[in-house]
């Protein structure tokens, strides 16, 4: 598993999570295993310093467990939620009627967009070898 997760890394360096999200959804079939394997893809790559995270231009400033627990919590765990944004307050054009009709790429490619809204707590910033950073 951990030569398929480096696999994974190395396709999606330097890109922004929805780059990881898709490589690994092209691997992972099942949402909860994907999601799983995000996470532990991520916490593997904070606590080896090739990234860090951040939001508008600022750099998370708590320890990579409290890192991977904002994402953890703020990550939806299905597939629905992560698509069409949480229930309540929704304000996504699109109905649960759409997300039934959509094919299954669509579906995948539609989940990656959650990396870029405001619900995401924070975007990746990959680590150069000379230690600069690369903001997503």
């Amino acid at each position: 598993m951990k030569k398929q997760w480096e696999q994974i890394v190395e396709l999606s360096e330097f890109w922004a999570f929805n780059g990881l999200w898709m490589f690994i959804r092209d691997e992972y079939k099942n949402f909860s295993e994907a999601r799983k394997v995000f996470l532990g893809i991520v916490e593997d790559l904070l606590y080896s310093g090739r990234i860090k995270l951040g939001k508008s231009g600022v750099l998370l400033e708590n320890s990579v467990n409290e890192q991977i627990s904002l994402l953890t919590n703020a990550l939806p765990v299905d597939r629905r939620e992560m698509i069409l944004g949480p229930a309540a307050s929704s304000s996504l054009p699109m109905r649960i009627e759409d997300f039934d009709q959509m094919a299954e790429e669509e579906k995948i490619a539609e989940e990656s967009l959650w990396f870029f809204r405001e619900e995401c707590p924070a975007g990746v910033v990959w680590i150069r070898d000379d230690g600069s950073e690369e903001w997503t």
